[in-house]
């Protein structure tokens, strides 16, 4: 039986597209009965995302918040140039609790060749500025993704299986089988920008079970592999 813990690719309306609060994000967690969650908003790279202040304080805003669920601090960044920098700054980006990026139009990497969007999530693998390389597959812009799985698998980067990007079935299968062979970690988030969405697991995890995917690689199936992963405590 396969079980999420924790939502940990989620967004605000301090991303520019997303309609609700932090505190409405983390109370629907509790409603869908998640033990944690991670606010994870676009940084400065994406047109209409959160700036540098939003993630200093960001610690400080869901410390206040007395709920019965674990809080993440996180953002979802853009890579910025071809040798794998990210748009927030890394005095900011090293305090928060999980670092993802992700290719998203009307940035930076949108108008670079396949290749060089490829080298460049490398890069950013290679120098270990994230914990997530969030939906590979199924998504607004390619990648060479058997070099990208390659990178994952050597440098201990998770891969994400995005629950709201699940129409490009076969292509999927193909890479969570890879993911399988290599022995790479996921993470089934919903990528919710909205409170309705958070934690809307059932069709990835019903993918999962299809394939047999193994449990022991969905490295957010509960508060210890997390905890574990991210080097934080939990």
């Amino acid at each position: 039986m396969y079980s999420i813990a924790a939502d940990m690719h989620t967004h605000s309306i301090a991303s520019g597209h997303g309609i609700d609060t932090i505190r409405t994000l983390c109370e629907f967690g509790v409603k869908r009965g998640l033990e944690g969650i991670a606010i994870t908003d676009h940084g400065p790279g994406l047109p209409g995302g959160a700036g540098y202040f939003h993630f200093w304080s960001l610690r400080r805003m869901v410390g206040g918040l007395d709920l019965p669920i674990r809080i993440f601090t996180g953002i979802e960044d853009e890579i910025v140039s071809k040798n794998g920098d990210l748009s927030l700054r890394p005095d900011i980006r090293k305090d928060l609790d999980i670092v993802m990026t992700g290719l998203h139009p009307d940035t930076w990497i949108a108008e670079q060749n396949l290749t060089v969007r490829t080298d460049a999530v490398i890069e950013t693998m290679i120098r270990g500025s994230i914990h997530l390389f969030t939906h590979p597959v199924s998504t607004y812009l390619d990648v060479e993704i058997d070099r990208v799985l390659e990178a994952a698998a050597e440098h201990s980067i998770a891969l994400e299986l995005n629950a709201s990007k699940l129409d490009q079935r076969e292509k999927l299968i193909r890479y969570l089988e890879q993911c399988a062979d290599r022995k790479i970690g996921i993470m089934v988030n919903s990528d919710a920008h909205l409170g309705e969405e958070v934690g809307v697991f059932q069709d990835a995890l019903a993918l999962l079970k299809e394939i047999d995917f193994p449990q022991t690689l969905v490295l957010n199936r509960n508060r210890e592999t997390i905890a574990s992963y991210l080097g934080v405590e939990w």
